[in-house]
């Protein structure tokens, strides 16, 4: 496995979709969001960025509070849980290119913030998984691109 240092990621025209959900249904809330593109009168205009905020272990369930940004093809008022973002960038970020799925994305954190602590490196942001380019917005297996901002500077 390859980390990058250094890179940067950037977006522009962002819906920001944020809910809880239970780790097998994110599919589901992609299709959902996706779906509501066409009556908001949005295009999908670059790859999905999934952000995890909170984990939660019930029994043998395992919600996540994610945010999903989505570019779109142009400018839109916010409304309801759909709001609008005019920008999203990450300098100075580690990166990786993991295989898996949804249920990857707590091993794909845990090796990025390894690699961050064994390089005396502190976390600026949190970790984004940038899903694959292949325009379905879907969490299945495939090859996951996970980005963290860190600071540069070293004392």
């Amino acid at each position: 496995m390859q980390f990058l240092e250094g890179q940067f990621y950037t977006a522009k025209n962002l819906l920001s979709y944020r809910t809880r959900v239970e780790s097998g249904d994110i599919n589901d809330l992609l299709k959902y969001v996706k779906n509501n593109l066409d009556v908001l009168e949005l295009k999908m205009n670059g790859r999905v960025i999934l952000s995890i905020l909170e984990k939660i272990v019930e029994r043998d369930k395992r919600i996540y509070g994610i945010e999903l940004l989505i570019p779109v093809d142009r400018k839109f008022e916010s409304a309801g849980q759909y709001v609008y973002k005019p920008a999203f960038k990450l300098v100075n970020a580690i990166s990786f290119r993991f295989y898996g799925d949804c249920g990857s994305f707590a091993e794909a954190e845990t090796r990025i913030s390894d690699y961050i602590k064994a390089h005396d490196m502190d976390a600026v942001t949190r970790v984004y998984h940038i899903l694959p380019d292949d325009g379905t917005a879907q969490c299945g297996a495939g090859y996951w691109d996970t980005y963290v901002a860190v600071n540069e500077n070293i004392v």
